[in-house]
């Protein structure tokens, strides 16, 4: 596994259809044929373990990651099984999520993260409109001409296949209290309540860092780490299982392919 073109060939030669995102995260290079980068992302922070389009009603089955180049040192793949988060949460905070589910908000800024054009791949907004309506997502224009977003979305969903329930968000990851807290003050001072990025409780509460914490804890809790080595591919279900990262070090190269199998 060395190259764009072979993780595509592992891909097809699984049977695994190719997965086209309605809305992405942030900026990650396309090689063509449903060959992606990983979400751009400070190498000296780690990643929680979330699954792929978790913000949006259409979402990839699988994920195949292909480790080109590892990285130096201790770098590891995080990997969390969403059918026992819940077990690990609060019972009223799990309760909370499962009866009321949670929203993500976008705001794009002008000259702050990507477009959206970028995020959505449309270039007007008539096509911006049909894409919402099919998504079921709320919009509306700030005073500044700046989009505005809301998505009312569930917490957990049911595995298609094996019928199990499974811990299906982005709760705490998207969530503004899980910004370094200078961060977090410089994008309240820049932008106010509309960051460009939030999550709250499916009625619009806000989580609290206890929340935020107790989230973070779950998915440590059910957490296995595998080393990264040169041509390995790891293979996830997509509801089943969440997928982060460590801090990693160096120059590491690391290819995805989004699919779908049901």
């Amino acid at each position: 596994m060395d190259k764009p073109d072979s993780l595509a060939e592992a891909r097809d030669s699984l049977g695994i259809g190719s997965f086209t995102p309605t809305e992405v995260f942030n900026r990650r290079s396309d090689f063509g044929n449903g060959i992606l980068s990983p979400i751009s992302w400070p190498q000296n922070r780690h990643i929680c373990p979330v699954q792929e389009g978790s913000f949006s009603r259409t979402f990839p089955s699988v994920v195949l990651t292909a480790c080109i180049t590892p990285p130096d040192g201790d770098g590891r793949a995080y990997l969390s099984d969403a059918r026992r988060v819940a077990g690990h949460l609060p019972a009223h905070l799990a309760e909370r999520v499962r009866e009321d589910g949670w929203i993500m908000t976008r705001a794009f800024h002008g000259g702050f993260g990507i477009t959206w054009p970028e995020a959505f791949s449309v270039t007007d907004r008539a096509e911006l409109e049909e894409l919402f309506e099919a998504e079921r997502v709320e919009s509306g224009w700030l005073p500044n001409g700046t989009l505005h977003t809301v998505r009312h979305l569930p917490g957990f969903i049911d595995h298609p296949e094996t019928g199990e329930e499974c811990w299906f968000n982005q709760l705490s990851f998207l969530n503004a209290g899980s910004l370094d807290r200078t961060e977090r003050a410089f994008m309240t001072k820049a932008f106010g309540k509309h960051l460009p990025m939030n999550s709250f409780f499916g009625d619009g509460s806000p989580l609290s860092e206890e929340d935020v914490a107790a989230i973070d804890h779950a998915y440590d809790s059910v957490r296995i780490e595998l080393p990264w080595r040169r041509g390995d591919l790891l293979l996830t279900d997509n509801i089943i299982m969440g997928q982060g990262r460590s801090p990693i070090e160096g120059a590491p190269e690391f290819l995805v392919a989004l699919g779908k199998n049901y």
